[in-house]
């Protein structure tokens, strides 16, 4: 009897240590100022981004707005995204970041402002182009920032800053759903988001971020010279390019899920309050599968991780579009967002550290993909079939895209051509 007294009461250290994530080293000279604004970036910008998701549906009804018009108000955004995402981003690698940060916290603000005011859809889409031009410069910039501090465990990092992005995305439908129980008007709501955003743009501005390894030790030369080899190195690594060609896929198999809210409302059958709460559902589980994954990658392999979470959506995917019923699709969300939500920051991470020093051009390069009309696509292809079959074509065509690009991605030690290039780059990151 002693004997398991003992061993019971000596479980509950061991049981607190195993699941108390392991610290991450940090780079030298990186301050806790610097990584909290830098992870409060993509919280900032799920938060904004996702107020306009959830209510679009009530959008749409007020301003009487057709699918292709809500696929171009996507479009818009990521065509004005192309530019302002690829020049940001060059500059990330030879710039002072905390300019490209104060200026997209900003002008984020503005942007939600102005979809709060608009009364027609010129306005409306003016706000969403304006939230192009600054979603680039305030998240991508900070995911470079949190790469860099970083350099030994990225996708960690990246697991713990989707992580508190998701919690901003969760508590955009919880905004919502409390603002339509208390009868305030969306407008409002949208106001009053983009002037906090306005506060953190002042905190940006204020402080000062690491620029570039590469560029402080001298690594390589400054203004266009340094731009155009930046570009050169990236466009000859196969990792790099193997990394960005599975980003797309991932765009691709995102693409249809801009409807979402719209397809659960006319579908389905949910109201816009239900909508709302059932985004909250699927933050929460997306939430539970980051922290998940902070552990799991501590002991295994990313392109193992990604190769369970894609065989899972190919099944889960389908199910969840075409089983009728509320309860169903609530059941579903379950496996469905927690595999889903384990893709994007592995993916984001392993591209951003495919060419060490180089983040920044990186993200330049994959802004690009953002000229792919593939909203206006889907909602093209809505209109044409309907919008299930739309959404199970596209999404599929985009898992099966992603299946045989991790299975080109290069391994590490294959021996990238670049490798021997970007060496010193490396040396100075860490």
């Amino acid at each position: 009897m002693r004997f398991i007294l003992k061993k019971l009461t000596s479980r509950p250290v061991t049981v607190r240590r195993t699941w108390r994530p392991k610290s991450i080293p940090r780079a030298q000279g990186v301050s806790d100022r610097v990584v909290g604004l830098a992870l409060a970036g993509r919280f900032t910008d799920e938060l904004l981004g996702g107020l306009p998701d959830v209510l679009m549906p009530t959008i749409q009804r007020s301003l009487g707005l057709r699918f292709t018009q809500v696929g171009l108000l996507a479009l818009a955004l990521n065509y004005v995204a192309v530019v302002v995402e690829s020049i940001s981003g060059l500059l990330t690698d030879v710039w002072e970041r905390r300019w490209l940060l104060a200026w997209g916290a900003t002008v984020l603000g503005g942007a939600v402002i102005v979809m709060g005011a608009a009364r027609a859809f010129p306005v409306l889409l003016l706000g969403f182009a304006l939230y192009g031009l600054a979603s680039g410069p305030l998240a991508h910039t900070a995911d470079v920032v949190l790469v860099e501090a970083h350099p030994q465990t990225p996708g960690r990092i990246f697991a713990r800053a989707t992580s508190l992005d998701t919690v901003g995305a969760m508590l955009a439908p919880l905004l919502v759903a409390a603002a339509v129980w208390a009868g305030l008007d969306w407008r409002w709501l949208l106001a009053g988001a983009g002037a906090t955003a306005l506060g953190y743009g002042a905190l940006l501005a204020a402080t000062r971020f690491p620029r570039s390894a590469r560029h402080d030790d001298g690594g390589a030369p400054g203004g266009w010279s340094g731009v155009r080899q930046n570009i050169a190195l990236v466009l000859s690594s196969r990792a790099a390019l193997a990394w960005l060609a599975f980003l797309f896929a991932f765009d691709l198999v995102e693409a249809p899920l801009f409807l979402k809210t719209i397809w659960l409302a006319e579908r389905v059958g949910m109201s816009q309050g239900e909508v709302a709460l059932y985004r909250v559902l699927e933050m929460a589980i997306v939430l539970v599968s980051l922290l998940w994954l902070d552990r799991w990658l501590v002991r295994a392999t990313p392109r193992r991780l990604l190769a369970i979470s894609i065989a899972a959506l190919i099944v889960l995917f389908p199910a969840w579009l075409l089983i009728p019923g509320v309860w169903s699709r609530v059941l579903l969300a379950f496996p469905l967002n927690f595999f889903q939500a384990m893709i994007w920051p592995i993916a984001k991470s392993e591209s951003l550290s495919s060419v060490p020093g180089h983040p920044g051009t990186v993200t330049a390069v994959n802004s690009l993909f953002g000229l792919a009309p593939l909203t206006l696509g889907v909602g093209a292809l809505a209109e044409l079939w309907s919008l299930t079959a739309a959404m199970l074509v596209v999404i599929g065509a985009g898992l099966a895209l992603m299946a045989l690009v991790l299975w080109r991605v290069p391994a590490p030690g294959d021996g990238d051509a670049d490798d021997e290039v970007v060496e010193p780059s490396r040396k100075a990151v860490e």
